[in-house]
């Protein structure tokens, strides 16, 4: 397995050994003693990569072991790692490659998590045990710390007395400024902005939430949820279709939606929603301005990752293609001339001997290709 990246890098979150954008997928750069299995050499997948989060300017990935490894921008602490011990003259607080996240609080070292997600300048890790470590900075309630707390830059912080006794976290979500976590009981917590009522309408007035609290006016069960820069959609069972849009309705999200939410997966960017349907087609809407969401002629995916305003797929035949803004390169090289793949999709080449891709990823402007 290895792993590629294409797209915005000026802060070397592609972790790809320097700090230029590419537009061809480039294959990124992990530490000397971190091996990437051959195919078939890993047990049960163990070393697979199950998540890919992207805040601005830094990049987590989620390994099935549980490991998380960063890079980009390293200040407030958001990578879990000490600047001090990652910088040079040369990157400042900017890391080119891929580190090991370790979360040292409380004289203990934790280093395997069960999920993770990314705000535009923080970083949130689920351990095992179900604590959330929080990295980074957040002046708005960002964190979920409190007020008083915008950041973590000498030591990482933890959401205290949350999640609530007797429940665990299945899921959590970040846009740029707010946070989601589906619980194991069904119901939905977060915090950071509220202003739109991407939180509850319920809280809107207070525009900020500082710590967690329950998420009002969800009338079903929650198994998931994702979000975009100023809403959030909360999915229930996928035999009903059960979903809820809240927050802003800019670009439709809210007035736009279908009756039911049906489908492997549901995911936002910043602007828009994308359902992946059980006959494997794609049902999306919100904005489209860039060539966001797929033509109708669009071929049915066997996997579709969002990124910021972007999408980037993988087709039954192993092909790559991306469209929506690649202003960095991120749909590869062939843009028009206001750096978008609009009205078409392009095919991205690997360009790389023997090399299958097994999945796709998205984030901020950037890309990433698993290989199997």
């Amino acid at each position: 397995m290895q792993l590629f990246a294409f797209g915005s890098n000026g802060s070397g979150q592609l972790g790809i050994g320097h700090l230029e954008d590419v537009s061809t997928p480039t294959k990124c750069v992990f530490p000397e003693e971190f091996k990437l299995s051959s195919p078939g050499t890993s047990p049960a997948g163990q070393d697979a990569i199950i998540r890919v989060v992207a805040g601005g300017n830094h990049t987590l990935i989620l390994f099935r072991t549980g490991a998380v490894y960063a890079t980009g921008s390293t200040e407030n602490g958001r990578c879990g790692f000490p600047v001090a011990d990652q910088s040079t003259p040369e990157t400042g607080a900017l890391q080119p490659d891929f580190r090991r996240v370790l979360v040292h609080l409380d004289g203990r070292y934790v280093d395997t998590f069960k999920a993770i997600s990314a705000t535009w300048e923080a970083s949130f890790l689920v351990s095992t045990d179900d604590e959330v470590f929080v990295l980074g900075f957040g002046s708005r309630g960002e964190l979920g710390l409190g007020k008083g707390r915008p950041e973590t830059v000498s030591c990482p912080g933890r959401i205290p007395e949350f999640p609530p006794q007797g429940t665990q976290i299945v899921a959590i979500s970040s846009g740029i400024g707010h946070t989601v976590v589906v619980l194991s009981n069904g119901d939905v917590y977060g915090w950071g902005g509220a202003r739109k009522g991407q939180l509850g309408v319920a809280v809107s007035e207070r525009k900020v939430l500082w710590t967690p609290e329950k998420v009002d006016g969800i009338l079903f069960r929650a198994t998931g949820a994702a979000c975009g820069r100023e809403f959030t959609i909360v999915v229930g069972s996928s035999k009903t279709g059960e979903f809820i849009v809240i927050g802003s309705d800019k670009w439709g999200v809210i007035s736009g939606a279908p009756q039911t939410v049906i489908g492997h997966s549901v995911a936002a960017s910043w602007n828009g929603i994308y359902v992946h349907q059980p006959d494997m087609s794609i049902k999306a809407w919100g904005r489209n301005d860039r060539g966001q969401l797929p033509l109708s002629n669009f071929p049915k995916p066997k996997q579709i990752a969002i990124g910021s305003e972007h999408a980037v797929a993988l087709l039954d035949d192993q092909t790559i293609v991306a469209f929506g803004w690649g202003e960095h390169g991120n749909c590869g090289p062939e843009t028009d001339a206001q750096g978008n793949v609009k009205e078409r999709w392009s095919r991205i080449s690997l360009a790389v001997e023997d090399v299958r891709a097994g999945s796709v990823a998205a984030g901020c402007a950037t890309s990433w290709v698993i290989t199997s």
